[in-house]
């Protein structure tokens, strides 16, 4: 193994494998095959929610056909990388070392191989398209190219006659304040408990499942109370009905035409419950590897774990909200965070929620595109809800006055009929 790869896995044994996230690398990167498929068998576990330290990662191997056993690292070799005690912050930095080493690798190979196909006589044409196919598929992933911002600026003013790609919400008030989900955007639905967040988020997500996979989070109930609301919502069945399993004949003429469509919903809900962002990371990615990924949501924000024990909740928070901004640029998809209010609206007239009510907000002001509050009376107008665009980066803000219908996990627009 070369010294960077050396690195790479003593990090990953060290950190339990969560120094990997985002690190864009594959056991054929490796230059020997006993560390690529360490390598591949940490990130395994570490993706699936596991901690691959020393004594997961060999009870694993153990674990192995004998067969499968034999192209592994001795145990010898696994504690010297842990007694190793390299630093999971550098691992980025190696991990780069190790791509552009294997690139490297990749390149010669295809230069031996151009040798022998070009004095065999294969046909021209068809050589340079393989040597082309060859080459890009070696380095990717590897060259970085830097420009000036001048550089693209004539893409940039060329696409100013082309139309912006926003994803419907489910309410036309919304989308008339801000046109839509917009792809690399972060959007927080705040509210006080009970008052209808994960209703909002639920309803979103399952709107969304039209364009395509949706990754949902739920750090707060369980899939199967996620697929009560979501019947619920779908078929217009009483949620009281289905949560005292009480469900009557004309509720079950409702569901019977739905439930293929439930079945087919791309849909996916984390069953592993990790709330660091590491694992809420890992589930989505997951999602986009395996099905594609239309958008994110995470239910909710304040309920994520700090990556340091000792961070508190402000610092946690922003830490969170941060990576979450980063998380829907790099996946170009839309990513909703449910969040918490604290009590201050409750203690102001009218109890209008504001901007600095989100509880330990930290950077989420910054970091939000859009912030929708939600605000209900629960005492004088239960089935009222308004949804405040508190902060819009990209268009206006303003508040739509909705109907909140709650036996059916549903907001609704005002002008709205129910099916």
């Amino acid at each position: 193994m070369t010294p960077a790869e050396e690195e790479i896995l003593s990090a990953a044994i060290i950190t339990n494998g969560e120094c990997l996230e985002g690190v864009n690398l594959t056991g054929r990167d490796f230059s020997t095959m006993a560390g690529g498929l360490l390598f591949d068998l940490i990130k395994a576990i570490a993706e699936s929610g596991g901690h691959a330290d020393l004594i997961t990662i060999t009870k694993a191997i153990n674990e192995l056909p004998a067969d499968e056993k034999r192209g592994y690292p001795a145990i010898s070799v696994m504690n010297a990388l842990f007694a190793k005690g390299a630093s999971g912050a550098a691992a980025s930095f190696h991990a780069e070392v190790v791509a552009e080493e294997a690139a490297r690798r990749r390149l010669i190979a295809v230069g031996q191989w151009l040798v022998q196909y070009g004095t065999e006589g294969m046909d021209v044409d068809a050589l340079a398209d393989k040597a082309m196919e060859a080459v890009q598929g070696a380095v990717a992933g590897v060259s970085t190219t830097v420009d000036s911002i001048g550089a693209t600026l004539a893409d940039t003013i060329n696409s100013f006659g082309e139309p912006v790609t926003y994803s419907a919400t489910p309410w036309d008030s919304i989308n008339h304040l801000i046109q839509g989900w917009r792809p690399g955007g972060l959007y927080i639905i705040g509210a006080r408990p009970s008052v209808g967040k994960t209703i909002a988020g639920l309803q979103a997500a399952v709107k969304l499942t039209d364009l395509g996979p949706v990754a949902f989070i739920s750090l707060e109930m369980s899939e199967v109370e996620l697929q009560k609301r979501m019947i619920s919502l779908d078929a217009k069945v009483d949620i009281g009905h289905i949560t005292r399993n009480n469900i009557t004949d004309d509720d079950m003429r409702r569901m019977s035409p739905a439930i293929h469509r439930w079945e087919a919903m791309p849909l996916y809900v984390d069953k592993t419950h990790g709330a660091k962002f590491s694992d809420i990371s890992r589930h989505v990615w997951s999602v986009k590897r395996q099905h594609g990924l239309a958008a994110v949501v995470i239910d909710y924000l304040q309920l994520m774990e700090p990556s340091d024990p000792k961070k508190n909740e402000y610092q946690t928070v922003t830490e969170n909200s941060r990576k979450l901004k980063l998380l829907a640029q790099q996946l170009e998809v839309p990513v909703i965070a449910l969040s918490q209010l604290n009590r201050s609206s409750e203690q102001r007239d009218g109890k209008v929620p504001q901007l600095s009510d989100l509880r330990a907000s930290g950077g989420v002001e910054q970091d939000a595109d859009v912030v929708i509050l939600l605000h209900r009376d629960l005492m004088k107008s239960p089935h009222e809800i308004d949804l405040i665009v508190a902060k819009n980066r990209h268009g206006i803000t303003g508040t739509a006055d909705m109907d909140f219908v709650g036996h059916n996990s549903e907001i609704r627009d005002r002008y709205q009929q129910a099916a």
